[in-house]
C-alpha cells in the first residue's frame, strides 16, 4: 500500500469503532469467503484505507453492508456484477475477494472464467442474465437506453435495478480507491 497500515493498538476511538465492524459480525464470520482482518489483526482491502477517515469509512461500510447483506438480488447475480466491475478495472483485491464470494454463491470455475473473459456464462437465470447485461452496458456506456431500462426493470423491478446500479457504482468507487492507494490482496 502507498500508506502505512493503521496499527490496531494505536487507533483512535473512532477508528476502533470502525475496526470493530470488520473484526466482528457477518464480515468476520468463520464461513465468510474472504477476510478483511488479517492474521496479524490489521485491516485488509478497502477497510485498510477507510480507517484513515472514520466518518467516510463509517459511511462506506454502511453502503458495503447494504450491498453485501441487504440486497434483494440473489447472491450469484450480485457477484456476477461485482466480478464484471473488478475485471473492468483489473482490481486485484476485488477479484481476489469476489472470486471467492462468487464461488461460495455457486458460480462455477467455468462461470468465473467466462466473466474474466467478459463473456456471458452459460445456464444463468433470467435475473443473472439481466444483471450481466445491465452491468456490461453501464460499464461500457454509463447508462441504459429506454428499452434496456424497461427490460431490466421488468426483470429486476425498479427497486432491484436501483440496487444493481448502486452495486456497480459502489464497486467502481472501491476499485478506484484500491488503485489509487495500491491496496493488494494478501499474499
Amino acid at each position: 500500500m502507498r500508506v502505512d497500515d493503521v496499527d490496531p493498538a494505536a487507533m483512535t476511538d473512532a477508528q476502533r469503532a470502525l475496526y470493530d465492524w470488520y473484526s466482528t459480525g457477518p464480515r468476520a464470520a468463520p464461513d465468510s469467503p474472504f477476510a478483511l482482518v488479517g492474521p496479524d489483526g490489521r485491516l485488509q482491502g478497502p477497510p485498510a484505507i477507510w480507517i484513515l477517515s472514520p466518518p467516510f469509512g463509517q459511511a462506506l461500510q454502511q453502503i458495503g453492508g447494504a450491498v453485501r447483506f441487504g440486497s434483494r438480488l440473489p447472491a450469484r447475480a450480485r457477484e456476477i456484477a461485482i466480478l464484471l466491475v473488478g475485471h473492468h478495472h483489473d482490481s486485484a483485491f476485488e477479484l481476489y475477494a469476489h472470486r471467492r464470494a462468487g464461488a461460495a454463491a455457486g458460480l462455477t470455475d467455468a462461470d468465473l472464467t467466462a466473466l474474466a473473459e467478459n463473456r456471458e456464462p452459460a445456464g444463468l437465470s433470467d435475473v443473472e442474465v439481466c444483471c450481466f447485461r445491465v452491468t456490461r452496458r453501464v460499464l461500457e456506456h454509463g447508462t441504459l437506453d429506454d428499452t434496456d431500462f424497461a427490460d431490466a426493470a421488468g426483470v429486476l423491478t425498479e427497486a432491484g435495478l436501483l440496487e444493481l446500479v448502486t452495486i456497480v457504482g459502489y464497486y467502481n468507487m472501491v476499485a478506484w480507491q484500491l488503485a489509487v492507494f495500491d491496496v493488494r490482496p494478501p499474499s
